[in-house]
């Protein structure tokens, strides 16, 4: 009997080696197949465009890893993908309202201060104009005045200097009315661009406050709740825009290969998000990780042989 016991060992650990063998290139090869399971519309998005979401979290992982059968799509999968809709994504709505009107905001500003940049270039461009022209007029006055004052010395102009005389006259009083209209432009100029300045001073203090409540109320690192995956069954509760929605599907169906987390804050399988990068991309860490997750799927199958045999003998 226990020759047989022991040529059964032999036979085992025989098939066994052989089997194991090619273990991790099953354990990493094997695809993972999964379905749409519940879907809420409420996030706002059609269940053909969740499956387009889906089929670019699959890229993330197959094109860095060379692959195209990673993950296949499939109606009765045992893995089901549900779009929970609840508190965390109507907090999440709440945020992209509050970082619109501050968008908005944004925009109010950056539209009055480039009016107040415009206006301050256009006063500074009319002050040198009328500085200029305002010399050159007070200097012609001074030489025409002088003139005059020689002609009305010597008894009068003649005929032909009064009439170039009564010219000039016109021209430098041409002159001074523009100079006034040119001096009220720059006057008006000034107003404004006090009053922009206050009102772009008041705009931006209340910008300023509100991008402090902004922050109390919604900005921080938040760890992965915005989805979960369990033994069968990934649970997506919350996202932004498509952008995000790929980004969260990415990660948990980098836990449905087995991958944990890891350190480098870009990469797809951080605990926290928004370090990564845009579009989602794998780092050195996410592809190492991967890697560990099929070494240990090997080496766990391995450590329940010794358990399998003794069951097999004791029975």
């Amino acid at each position: 009997m226990r020759i047989i016991y022991v040529s059964f060992i032999v036979i085992l650990f025989l098939f066994a080696g052989n089997w194991w063998a090619g273990a991790f290139g099953l354990a990493c090869k094997l695809p993972v197949y999964y379905t749409v399971g519940q879907f809420d519309e409420r996030f706002g998005i059609s269940e053909t465009e969740a499956r387009l979401a889906l089929a670019e979290a699959e890229a993330v992982w197959e094109e860095s890893l060379g692959r195209d059968d990673l993950f296949t799509y499939k109606e009765d999968a045992k893995l089901q993908v549900n779009f929970i809709y609840d508190e965390r994504q109507r907090q999440a709505e709440e945020t992209e309202r509050a970082r619109d009107s501050l968008e908005t905001r944004e925009e109010a500003n950056t539209v009055l201060v480039e009016l107040h940049r415009q206006l301050v270039a256009e006063y500074h461009s009319n002050e040198v104009s009328y500085e200029e022209r305002r010399v050159a007029y007070e200097n012609s006055l001074d030489a025409y005045n002088a003139e005059v004052e020689r002609y009305n010395q010597e008894g009068g102009a003649p005929p032909d200097v009064y009439k170039d005389l009564e010219k000039k006259r016109v021209q430098l009083e041409t002159e001074r009315i523009e100079l006034n209209d040119l001096g009220d432009k720059l006057n008006d100029l000034s107003e404004r661009i006090n009053e922009i300045g206050e009102k772009g001073n008041e705009l931006i203090g209340e910008y300023n406050e509100r991008v402090r409540q902004f922050n109390d109320t919604f900005v921080h690192d938040e760890e992965y709740t915005q989805g979960d995956y369990r033994s069968r069954q990934i649970n997506v509760y919350t996202f932004t825009d498509h952008r995000d929605l790929v980004l969260v599907l990415a990660h948990e169906l980098g836990h449905s290969l087995a991958i944990s987390h890891v350190e480098n804050p870009s990469s797809i399988m951080y605990y926290l998000m928004g370090g990564q990068t845009s579009p989602p991309a794998l780092t050195d860490e996410d592809l190492a990780g991967f890697t560990s997750a099929c070494e240990q799927g090997v080496v766990g199958r391995l450590l329940a042989i010794p358990r399998m045999l003794y069951n097999t003998l004791i029975n």
